[in-house]
C-alpha cells in the first residue's frame, strides 16, 4: 500500500467514530506550532505553576512518522485510564486519574481513600522521595487496530494552550469539544 492510501483508509475509519466532529492530520508548520505550544506549557508547569509536568503522551504521538488531531465531542469515547499521575524523583506513582468505575470500586475496598478531586487519587502511604510532578502519559487508540500499514499507534492529550488553539484553527471554539493527538508509523 502507498501512503496515500493508508493515510485515506485512517482517515475514514477516524471520520466514522461517533463523536469525532473534524480530524487534520499535522503538516510540517502545524506540528511545530504544536510542538512550541506544548514547549511552553510544560514550561508554565501545571496548578498554576506550581508543579512541573511532563506530557509523554503529546511528545509520542509527535515522535511518530504521522501525527494527527481529532476534534472530539461528548460522545467521543477515549480511554483515559491511565492518562495521569502524579510522579515523584524516584518514579513511583503518587496520585493518578481514575475513571468513575475505578472510583466505585476504590470507594467499596478503601472506604477512607483521600481524593484530590473527584477523578484524582492520592496514594498517602508513598515516601515521596525528590520532588513531584505531573506525568501526562500516552494511551493507546484502539479505534485504529487493523489499518493494514499502519504500526506504533499511540495517543495523548494535549494541553489546553495547544487544544485552544487546534480547536480555534479548525472553527471549533465552543465548550463542547476537544482535541486528542494521535500519531502512528508507517509499515516499511
Amino acid at each position: 500500500m502507498d501512503r496515500e492510501t493508508i493515510l485515506a483508509a485512517v482517515e475514514d475509519r477516524i471520520r466514522a467514530i461517533p463523536g469525532v466532529m473534524d480530524m487534520r492530520y499535522l503538516d510540517p508548520v502545524l506540528k511545530e506550532e504544536v510542538t512550541n505550544l506544548e514547549v511552553q506549557a510544560e514550561k508554565n508547569g501545571a496548578c498554576g505553576g506550581l508543579m512541573p509536568f511532563v506530557n509523554r503522551g503529546v511528545w509520542e504521538a509527535l515522535g511518530r512518522e504521522v501525527s494527527l488531531v481529532i476534534i472530539g465531542n461528548t460522545h467521543l469515547l477515549v480511554n483515559n485510564r491511565g492518562l495521569l499521575f502524579m510522579m515523584d524523583q524516584k518514579g513511583q506513582i503518587m496520585g493518578e486519574y481514575v475513571t468513575p468505575q475505578q472510583r466505585e470500586k476504590i470507594l467499596e475496598e478503601k472506604p477512607d481513600t483521600k481524593f484530590l478531586s473527584e477523578d484524582f487519587i492520592l496514594h498517602p502511604e508513598v515516601e515521596i522521595q525528590g520532588e513531584p510532578y505531573f506525568l501526562i502519559d500516552e494511551i493507546g487508540f484502539d479505534y485504529l487496530e487493523g489499518i493494514a500499514g499502519i504500526a506504533r499507534v499511540t495517543s495523548g492529550s494535549m494541553s489546553t494552550m495547544s487544544d485552544d488553539y487546534v480547536r480555534g484553527l479548525l472553527g471549533f471554539t465552543g465548550p463542547d469539544s476537544w482535541t486528542h493527538l494521535i500519531g502512528f508509523d508507517l509499515d516499511k
